[in-house]
């Protein structure tokens, strides 16, 4: 498995209240080696409580257009086209329930009861992860290229933001920010800050991320 996720999460680890969204490839879950739109939950850090999509009860899914677990069409290669899209975890502030959009379109929500420690998030997260049976290489992540400084080489999330508790976004700086590698030999993950314009007068926070895979056994990079 390979993927590329934006995540909220809140408590400590052996309790973590999670979810996260994103993209995926994985034969054991859909059977193919296709790229996949994917959303997950837990409450208790997937010790007892969550699952991938729709494998267990727990999202409520309201958009008529798409799914979670659907295959991605446009996909973007090493060299060639770049394709991306915008994802958004947010709660309502009124029934604390939590929605995830693509591309401006709700897609459904995580009712407020699954979780235990969930009314606000005390860590957010943009990287990737990847899977494979112990003792075999790990696979490539992202592009399978290392971040190069040359925009848009490695995988990559652009113009991040995060909501305070008045509902205004900010960009990541960097006095608030940690980034974790399991393995720089296979992956790596380089923050950019606002150091480049999306537009003019427009600050782009971006980061790349992802590598080659090998000897990694299961690791992830995330920031």
């Amino acid at each position: 498995m390979s993927l590329s996720h934006v995540w909220v999460q809140n408590g400590p680890i052996k309790t973590n209240n999670k979810i996260s969204l994103g993209w995926q490839v994985s034969s054991d879950l859909y059977g193919d080696n296709k790229t996949h739109l994917y959303a997950s939950w837990t409450s208790d850090n997937f010790h007892n409580t969550g699952c991938y999509n729709l494998r267990c009860p727990g999202f409520v899914h309201t958009n008529k257009r798409t799914y979670l677990g659907a295959p991605m069409t446009n996909i973007s290669s090493y060299g060639g086209t770049t394709f991306d899209f915008v994802t958004y975890i947010y709660m309502d502030p009124k029934t604390k329930n939590w929605w995830i959009q693509i591309d401006g379109t709700d897609l459904g929500y995580y009712p407020a009861k699954l979780f235990s420690n969930l009314t606000s998030a005390d860590k957010v997260g943009w990287g990737g992860r990847t899977l494979t049976p112990h003792g075999s290489l790990s696979p490539q992540m992202g592009s399978g290229h290392f971040p190069d400084k040359n925009l848009y080489d490695a995988c990559y999330f652009r113009t991040m933001t995060f909501e305070n508790s008045s509902r205004i976004r900010f960009g990541p700086e960097r006095y608030q920010t940690e980034k974790y590698i399991d393995k720089p030999k296979c992956y790596d993950l380089t923050y950019y800050g606002n150091a480049y314009e999306d537009a003019p007068g427009h600050l782009l926070y971006m980061l790349e991320f992802g590598g080659p895979g090998g000897k990694c056994d299961d690791k992830l990079v995330h920031f």
